[in-house]
């Protein structure tokens, strides 16, 4: 334990200085300035930490987390540390958080990500003119906490092939991918058909 404490505290502090640290006693590299973290209260959450071997140059990500506890002699050390593979996701999974605009021109906010208590990545989409409130979760549809218990979810479910489902006003389900610059949203009725749909392209910035 004291061993894998010592790593994992000499990575985190020495990746804030450089772009990549040696593991102790390995043939691999990590950077966490390329994972995303995020903490609350003694516990730390590391998500799609790169892990490079350096002789074959092959990188895999890594979800990490650590409880940062006092010892029985006072000293402050990490506990219940654990890590396993990420699931590699597409990069419609990924959302670019800035300021969108739809077909009628309608100004869409988009936040994120953080991370939500199951692991997966949250990100809040808002649009003023007809005051949508938009909540989705990284991932596929099965599992999601905040689709499950609608009535549309048990015919999604059968044909799902998004990777970020939420809900919609927390009326209806909806999914969004991003391609490109661009951010697909699909809403769905209760019977699992297609409500609305909006395509957001970046806002151009104005010129000061």
């Amino acid at each position: 334990m004291l061993k894998r404490t010592l790593v994992l505290s000499s990575i985190l502090l020495s990746s804030t200085m450089a772009n990549a640290a040696d593991i102790a006693n390995s043939k691999s590299e990590v950077n966490f300035e390329g994972a995303l973290l995020q903490g609350a209260g003694n516990q730390i959450t590391m998500l799609r930490v790169p892990v490079t071997n350096k002789e074959t140059g092959v990188t895999h990500l890594f979800d990490m987390s650590a409880v940062f506890a006092p010892d029985a002699n006072g000293d402050l050390s990490f506990e219940n540390v654990s890590s396993v593979k990420s699931v590699v996701f597409g990069s419609a999974n990924q959302l670019i958080a800035g300021q969108y605009k739809d077909s009628n021109e309608n100004l869409w906010y988009v936040d994120g990500p953080s991370v939500a208590a199951n692991g997966r990545l949250s990100w809040i989409l808002s649009q003023q003119r007809h005051s949508y409130d938009v909540h989705l979760l990284s991932g596929p549809l099965k599992g999601n906490e905040l689709a499950v218990n609608f009535k549309s979810y048990s015919t999604l479910i059968k044909n799902a092939s998004g990777l970020n489902y939420g809900t919609i006003d927390g009326d209806y389900i909806i999914s969004g991918a991003q391609s490109g610059k661009m951010i697909s949203l699909t809403s769905y009725n209760s019977d699992g058909t297609p409500k609305n749909t909006w395509a957001l392209r970046p806002a151009e910035k104005k010129s000061p």
